[in-house]
């Protein structure tokens, strides 16, 4: 009896909510193991793709989807990032061109978040949208030093055996700062500033009031923002190996901003589900020859997502969650409520 007993408790716990967590996590952990090794270098290129553009979606969610920031200039930092590095790999050490990068991308967010203090809404996506405006007109008309319309080839970043032109490789070295980005985000969000974030999204007048810094919070959100953008540039110029405007312009700004609204604002898993849909969508119809049709679905898409799932796919994923943890606890009930035989 003691043997069946313990058995009975073995199996409840296993069913509890605790060890789905976990074991979903590390299924997650083995799917980013295995995925190098199952995948062509086709894919491998594609996710790696995904990956860097979780970065920069990461980003954005800090200032829009926890701060309630509408900006449209993420694209703008991602270019400032890749352009940076393009105009300086070989030039200059590696360490030396990530401290470039983080700074120039640190200084543009400020510069971004400053004047637009007393902003918001609709004005201060206006502004932003200036910033990113401004960005590609001096990329296309400074030609001899960005190349212009036709855009720069990236130098391949070589390190002893690590060689970026390499799939597998690169996925390894996107995938340990994609990682170490979510965790950042997963922090910032439990801690007193990440709360502020929250109270700054929800009633600036109600932040306000109980003495949360408007100022602070706002300019620390979008330098956030700008960094992480400008770092996802730094992994994409020498994933990629080539930079040109039309990746940083309107449209891809804007994708940014579909890509929180639809994985869910303000949740970090929802940044990763949102910068997967707004990169292996448009390839899967490209892939069936039909890559006009991704704007019409894809608008449809966002549209049924916004009316049936106000918090994105993450609400949608939340209640599957919430309806097999019920029947988990259901099922350990059972096994610790019935009697031995």
């Amino acid at each position: 009896m003691g043997t069946r007993g313990r058995s009975r408790g073995a199996i409840a716990r296993a069913f509890s909510p605790r060890y789905f967590r976990i074991s979903g996590l590390l299924v997650l952990m083995a799917v980013a193991v295995l995925i190098p090794v199952v995948l062509d270098a086709y894919w491998v290129f594609t996710l790696t793709e995904v990956m860097i553009f979780a970065i920069a979606t990461l980003g954005l969610d800090l200032v829009f989807g926890r701060t309630g920031q509408l900006s449209l200039a993420q694209a703008s930092f991602f270019g400032l990032g890749a352009y940076a590095t393009a105009l300086t790999a070989g030039r200059i050490p590696l360490v030396l061109q990530f401290i470039l990068v983080f700074a120039l991308a640190l200084i543009a967010g400020a510069a971004v978040a400053i004047p637009t203090l007393r902003v918001s809404g609709l004005r201060l996506a206006l502004v932003t949208l200036l910033f990113g405006e401004l960005f590609i007109w001096a990329v296309d008309h400074l030609g001899t030093l960005t190349g212009g319309t036709q855009g720069l080839i990236v130098p391949p970043l070589s390190i002893g055996p690590f060689d970026s032109t390499d799939p597998v490789q690169g996925y390894v070295a996107v995938l340990i700062f994609a990682v170490a980005a979510t965790l950042i985000t997963v922090q910032i969000s439990r801690t007193q500033f990440g709360r502020n974030m929250l109270a700054v999204r929800d009633s600036e007048n109600a932040a306000r009031s109980v003495g949360i810094g408007l100022v602070w919070t706002k300019v620390a959100a979008f330098v956030l923002s700008a960094v992480f953008a400008g770092v996802a540039g730094w992994l994409y110029a020498y994933i990629v190996g080539f930079v040109a405007p039309p990746t940083f312009d309107l449209f891809p700004s804007v994708y940014f901003v579909v890509a929180v609204i639809l994985g869910g604002a303000g949740r970090t898993a929802g940044a990763w589900l949102g910068a997967a849909y707004i990169v292996l969508i448009p390839q899967a119809f490209s892939i069936i020859g039909q890559p006009n049709l991704f704007p019409i679905l894809g608008g449809a898409v966002l549209i049924a997502v916004a009316l049936l799932l106000p918090g994105g796919l993450m609400e949608g994923a939340t209640r599957l969650a919430r309806i097999a943890e019920s029947q988990l606890g259901l099922m350990q009930s059972r096994f610790s409520t019935r009697p031995p035989p």
